[in-house]
């Protein structure tokens, strides 16, 4: 959001909401714009996940008691305590400005319909809030909001741009407690990857060369560390905070060591290679070193079977 807080700067309010806007027609998500000062919606995008079947001029004439329509009843109070607490993160914190990348926190929205209905239908969001300051003074709130798989409200979290640690908040105790970042393995990642492309977890299994029952056992870790309870989730969880792609300071630094191996994972389609280069007569240890893998990694799946020698005849004269 660096081009925002340079168009802000110069008070450039027009040009800010065009950029808004813009921004708003390439992403999936619903953009809109809180002005902290004025307590109001500044832009709202077309998105209708967030307004839930009312009209943009509805979420901008209402302001702040927009949210008592489409916030579902029972998670209300949970997400007035929690705009609370951020607001008032933000006022004391002065310090630590340069520190913040964005909030976020999960809560139900419930539909407006044009049919009569016996119960309000919820839908669960996750809502992310990144704060602009104008002059040294906090004045917007640029939040997103996309569908989620979550099963719980609030989870309502400060995650810092060192990307190695976060904040999370609890509102019984009303107290914010600083944690660390899991980092996820070069195979979790991989998971995630796949799994974001909508592969099972048997076509998982196979695309790694691995057993579904092994890749089941490392499902289970990577729904620890990110809180979830499903493949979907950790995606969904995964992919808004840019840890399948990206790497932290700290991946970075155990690249660079010298003491640091390179491990490289046999896909299928390197399997498929390897199998030809063993057909046409070229020994292990060439093979390993054509695609780039150990040669322990080619002996293991011939003995798993994945893999084949033909072992040559040897023709004696009589």
């Amino acid at each position: 959001m660096k081009i925002i807080e340079e168009l802000t700067s110069y008070n450039e309010h027009e040009i800010f909401t065009r950029y808004i806007n813009m921004l708003s027609s390439i992403v999936t998500e619903c953009i809109y714009v809180i002005d902290v000062v004025a307590k109001r919606f500044c832009f709202v995008s077309s998105n209708d996940l967030f307004l839930c079947g009312y009209s943009i001029e509805d979420a901008v004439n209402l302001g702040y008691d927009f949210y008592k329509k489409i916030v579902f009843p029972n998670d209300l109070p949970v997400w007035e305590k929690m705009h609370q607490a951020v607001l008032c993160y933000l006022k004391d914190s002065d310090d630590k400005k340069a520190k913040i990348d964005y909030f976020s926190c999960t809560f139900r929205l419930q539909r407006k319909f044009s049919f009569p209905t016996p119960r309000p239908v919820p839908q669960m969001v996750y809502h992310r809030m990144e704060p602009i300051w104008k002059n040294d003074k906090l004045q917007y709130l640029i939040c997103s909001v996309i569908s989620s798989t979550a099963k719980k409200v609030e989870n309502l979290r400060l995650y810092n741009r060192n990307k190695l640690t976060y904040e999370e908040y609890s509102i019984v105790a009303q107290r914010w407690k600083r944690k660390s970042i899991e980092l996820l393995t070069e195979r979790e990642r991989a998971i995630l990857m796949l799994a974001q492309q909508g592969k099972s977890t048997k076509e998982i299994a196979n695309y790694l060369c691995k057993s579904r029952n092994t890749i089941r056992n490392q499902i289970k870790p990577l729904f620890s560390k990110l809180n979830v309870h499903s493949m979907q989730e950790a995606v969904d969880f995964a992919c808004y905070h840019r840890m399948i792609y990206t790497k932290t300071d700290k991946q970075i630094q155990s690249d660079e060591s010298p003491y640091n191996r390179t491990r490289v994972i046999i896909t299928a389609d390197m399997l498929q290679h390897i199998q030809q280069h063993l057909d046409e007569g070229i020994s292990i240890r060439q093979s390993a070193k054509i695609e780039g893998v150990a040669e322990s990694a080619i002996r293991y799946w011939i003995d798993k079977g994945k893999l084949t020698i033909i072992k040559k005849r040897r023709s004696f004269l009589l």
